[in-house]
């Protein structure tokens, strides 16, 4: 078996599949060990409990939601916090589309278009009121119809082979992604994230794709977004203390149907057990995902935005008992029910943003989980 074999056929309750970019996959199976983390030290309680529960050579796998809320409804099963030490790890190549049995297709629902249009208005309003700089605006659509999570996985490792795929299976859910966005990575003593901030759509000729690249990399907007995050980056890491390198160059990151201005960020530090949960605090929500100022924006997503998060938007990732690990932000993603998906994706809104070209870039962004189950 492969580890999304095993992932697709396990009959518990806990499963996790992780693929690496570009890279390997794992497959945790079970929970021999649980901590469920709630409060707003819930990642500091996140690293405390790493550093007691994993063994040599062991790794836990864990998600947080997008804010400090009990995972309710859709979202039972999803706390706040939750690190697993899997009963069994498989470990293997990435997974391909003859991994699975296909099946399966949706129908999409979708109501939110002129309410979301009506939240980035009232995100602009605030905004002009100096009340914040950026928030991020995100919506909700839900599909009808059954499909397997291994099949949604085995799609998204096949056309995002650069973005981290992931799928936590909690009872009869699953939350799934292709993530394209690092929050923390820490390898020995070496500290990475990226600013993934700034969007464009993917022309249909080459001429008109080589002209959004050119358009994304020159307008003020999206680099004053893509700054936002750059900055912020950058002072919580020093704050966590980690010794910081040279800001990497801004680049045009390419993934199908979208582009991003991307910026790579590193530094040093010495590890420690737990030390990459704590970094992922230190770091989550970032302005690509929240807001600037933070808190503000926060309040703002949970008094306006119309629907519980969830995991979504937070991190997502594993740890191994060094404290080294990888999180990434759990974008482009869905949580799959027997009956159907809810799947989730957001715009930043800073001054001038336009609710159409907001709403079109949500579009661009759900067709990442939407092309593969419909």
């Amino acid at each position: 078996m492969t580890p999304l074999g095993d992932f697709g056929s396990w009959p518990g309750d806990d499963r996790v599949f992780w693929r690496a970019p570009g890279g390997g996959a794992m497959a945790g199976l079970g929970a021999a060990r649980v901590a469920e983390l709630d409060g707003p030290w819930r990642f500091d309680a996140a690293a405390a409990a790493a550093a007691e529960l994993l063994n040599e050579g062991e790794v836990a796998f864990a998600g947080f939601g997008f804010a400090d809320q009990p995972g309710s409804g859709v979202w039972d099963g999803y706390p706040s916090g939750r690190l697993v030490v899997p009963e069994r790890v498989v470990r293997g190549t990435a997974p391909d589309a003859g991994d699975v049995v296909e099946d399966g297709a949706v129908r999409v629902e979708d109501g939110t278009r002129a309410s979301y249009r009506d939240a980035v208005k009232q995100a602009a309003d605030s905004i002009d009121a100096g009340e914040l700089a950026k928030v991020v605006v995100a919506r909700e659509v839900e599909a009808v119809g059954s499909i397997d999570p291994a099949v949604v996985l085995s799609r998204l490792s096949d056309r995002f082979e650069s973005c981290a795929v992931f799928g936590f299976g909690r009872k009869a859910s699953c939350f799934v992604g292709a993530s394209p966005e690092v929050l923390v990575e820490l390898d020995g003593d070496v500290v990475t994230t990226y600013a993934v901030a700034g969007t464009a759509a993917r022309g249909s000729t080459p001429a008109d794709d080589a002209a959004n690249v050119e358009r994304l990399a020159s307008d003020p907007k999206e680099q004053d977004e893509h700054r936002y995050v750059v900055e912020y980056l950058r002072t919580r890491l020093a704050l966590a203390g980690v010794e910081l390198n040279p800001t990497g160059d801004l680049e045009v990151r390419t993934l199908p149907g979208i582009h991003h201005l991307s910026t790579k960020v590193t530094g040093h530090i010495t590890p420690e057990p737990g030390l990459a949960l704590r970094l992922a605090g230190a770091l989550h929500p970032t302005p690509a995902v929240g807001g600037t100022p933070s808190r503000f924006a926060q309040q703002w997503i949970a008094e306006h935005e119309g629907f519980h998060r969830g995991w979504y938007a937070g991190p997502v990732g594993w740890i191994d008992h060094r404290g080294c690990g990888s999180f990434y932000v759990a974008l482009r993603s869905a949580l799959i029910s027997p009956d159907g998906l809810r799947l989730f994706a957001g715009a930043g809104i800073v001054a001038g943003s336009d609710p159409e070209q907001e709403l079109i870039e949500t579009d661009v962004k759900l067709a990442a989980v939407l092309d593969v189950v419909t």
